[in-house]
């Protein structure tokens, strides 16, 4: 066959046991999607089996995957693996039972995952006359009045005769052709088959959920986050280079045993690693819906359901926001609280069973699934009203912070759903929301902070003019104190929010100290006394007076101990070495005498330095060894040159 146009889109079976879907598959493409031993001596489909179907379509030869699913209620789960990522619904109905229990629960769970296309085959037709057919067709088309799949055409066939099979084509044909699926999004590939083949090692098929990925690229697993490497790639046994959204695929890949990786893995895109983290990372996992249920009981808040996403399954407590229960036919809003993770993005839907009646009740589009607990606004206070499946990035965002300063980009861009560029761009047009660093920030809030965090500062000046400002570590615990109750887990944010201030220059940094950019340290009162009688000391002469003599002085020692570094910050006085301190104004004029001597001679020695200063040896070695140390002269012996 020719090279094949690129075609985004699977045909997925559905229909009650013995309605005659594995025939039906084999009528259109020829190929026994019955693939196990069990399978063909029982005549009965227990898992998910593949075909493909081959046509010209507007561009050259297509060819489309169909997945035939078991239709006995023992192998729902079966099903519910075989229905991800279906586009389009070949639904049978037998012309002598008609609409059957699995009939009713496979169009539940069709219509429960969005469904939009479909095409009801009255099979077996050779057995019914017009007036049976008519019959059923009338039982069809009242059944899919209200669901996804309303106004589907309905046509009869039968495998035995042939009859009706070629119209059936042309439908299938022209449903099939259409604008195809776009290849945004993070790559995920829930797997629904393992295996191993002779020469080549590991295989894993399934249907592409989202996104893309090329031969050679490297890939995880979820869950477990194996490193996985792609190393071949078929869709519907033609060899590929790239497999997008909305394609079968079969990877041939290295870095785990097909026995290790099993139906329900997802392999993913390395990009969603942070998921693989947090689910490793033990105990529930929180994710925000849209729930929609079908049950004729209500559903009560609090309910324990098992849970049918892509192609695992868990247990989860469905809890719904400001409601004690859900009934037919209404679109709520809450909480799923998953016994074990499941990857679930954002639009992602699922389907919900009531373990205890074994029967589908309803299913559901995922709203927010959290990265972390800390990420998630607590039940009680988030509102079931105003949301919708068509929130943009500020809708969301608002909802995600819930009166929070803001959350890392990187989780909000994963947990909204979206690439980097694309959420920085929505951020970038929004009036409410900015960046900063590495976060998305409320801009209302984040400005609330600043104010806080000047009001804090200022307090602190007032209290203690003498100081160069407030320590960081005060300032964070002060002002995350005075937020109490409106925010959470904002230290990090109020970090970069300090920086920002101290690059506008709002705030000034002053030995490891803040302080708005207008301090001035000040000293008055009993602070001004001490202040006065410690430069007593410094102006008597060339002195470097000690630790001790200073603490002499008829004053508390704290408050001694307080000028001390006070005047060092103001640059007032300078330690010359451990316990002793000169005044700048005397080592200004020691420094300008030495370098006149040194030039006009080329060199000093310490005697020499004694006399220009008026000193004792003692002092004037001092001053030479804290030149040294300061890198302006360079001891040779008995002498120093300058640097």
């Amino acid at each position: 066959m020719p090279s094949m146009d690129k075609i985004s889109a699977v045909i997925g079976t559905a229909g009650h046991i013995d309605h005659g879907k594995t025939s039906l598959v084999k009528a259109l493409t020829g190929i026994d999607a019955d693939r196990l031993a069990e399978e063909k001596r029982r005549g009965v489909t227990i898992d998910i089996g593949f075909a493909h179907f081959d046509f010209v379509g507007p561009r050259g030869p297509v060819r489309a995957a169909i997945v035939d699913v078991p239709g006995h209620e023992r192998f729902i789960r079966n099903m519910l693996a075989g229905t991800t990522g279906v586009d389009m619904a070949l639904f049978v109905v037998a012309a002598d039972d008609g609409v059957m229990p699995q009939t009713r629960e496979h169009l539940d769970i069709i219509h429960l995952l969005g469904v939009r296309r479909g095409i009801f085959v009255i099979t077996k037709s050779d057995l019914a006359d017009p007036s049976r057919l008519d019959s059923v067709r009338a039982e069809v088309s009242a059944l899919i009045k209200n669901t996804t799949l309303a106004g589907s055409p309905i046509v009869a066939a039968s495998v035995a005769t042939g009859s009706g099979i070629k119209e059936l084509k042309r439908l299938i044909i022209d449903t099939l052709v259409r604008e195809e699926r776009g290849i945004n999004g993070y790559f995920r590939l829930p797997v629904d088959r393992s295996f191993a083949v002779k020469g080549f090692g590991t295989v894993v098929t399934g249907t592409v959920a989202s996104g893309q990925v090329k031969k050679g690229e490297e890939v995880l697993c979820y869950p477990g986050g194996y490193a996985i490497k792609i190393r071949g790639i078929q869709s519907l046994y033609l060899d590929r280079e790239t497999i997008s959204s909305g394609e079968r695929a079969a990877l041939n890949i290295s870095g785990v045993g097909h026995k290790e990786i099993m139906r329900g893995a997802v392999l993913i895109s390395p990009e969603l690693k942070p998921f693989i983290d947090s689910a490793s990372g033990g105990g529930p996992w929180h994710v925000d819906c849209f729930f929609e249920f079908l049950s004729a009981s209500p559903v009560l808040s609090r309910s324990s359901l098992k849970v049918h996403h892509l192609t695992d399954e868990s247990l989860a407590t469905v809890r719904f926001f400001g409601r004690k229960e859900a009934v037919k036919g209404e679109r709520v809003m809450g909480r799923l609280t998953l016994k074990r993770p499941l990857l679930m993005l954002k639009g992602d839907r699922f389907i919900l069973r009531d373990p205890s009646v074994n029967r589908t009740i309803g299913g559901g589009v995922v709203y927010l699934p959290y990265l972390s607990k800390g990420l998630m606004p607590g039940a009680g206070k988030v509102k079931g009203t105003g949301a919708s499946e068509d929130d943009g990035v500020e809708e969301t965002l608002q909802r995600l912070l819930d009166g929070n300063i803001g959350c890392e980009i990187s989780s909000a861009t994963l947990m909204l759903n979206l690439g980097k560029a694309g959420f920085l761009k929505a951020v970038s047009d929004s009036k409410t929301f900015g960046t900063l660093g590495a976060y998305a920030v409320d801009l209302n809030r984040a400005q609330e902070v600043k104010r806080l965090v000047l009001e804090t500062v200022a307090a602190y000046h007032s209290k203690n003019p003498t100081e160069a400002g407030i320590k960081e570590d005060a300032l964070y615990k002060a002002v995350e104190g005075a937020a109490k109750g409106r925010s959470k887990n904002n230290a990090p944010i109020l970090k970069e929010i300090v920086e920002a201030m101290v690059f506008e220059k709002s705030l000034k940094r002053d030995s490891g100290r803040l302080a708005v950019s207008s301090h001035r340290t000040i000293s008055a009162g009993a602070d001004q006394k001490v202040e006065e009688a410690i430069l007593k000391l410094f102006a008597v002469g060339f002195s470097a007076p000690v630790v001790e003599e200073i603490r002499a002085l008829p004053f508390p020692r704290p408050d001694v101990d307080k000028m001390i570094a006070y005047l060092q910050r103001q640059g007032v006085i300078v330690k010359l070495k451990e316990g002793t301190f000169i005044s700048k104004n005397n080592l200004e004029a020691a420094k300008a005498g030495l370098t006149e001597h040194i030039k006009a001679s080329g060199s000093i020695k310490a005697s020499e330095f004694r006399d220009i200063l008026g000193c004792g040896r003692k002092l004037a070695i001092e001053v030479l060894e804290y030149f040294d140390k300061e890198r302006v002269t360079l001891r040779k012996g008995d002498i120093r040159i300058l640097r």
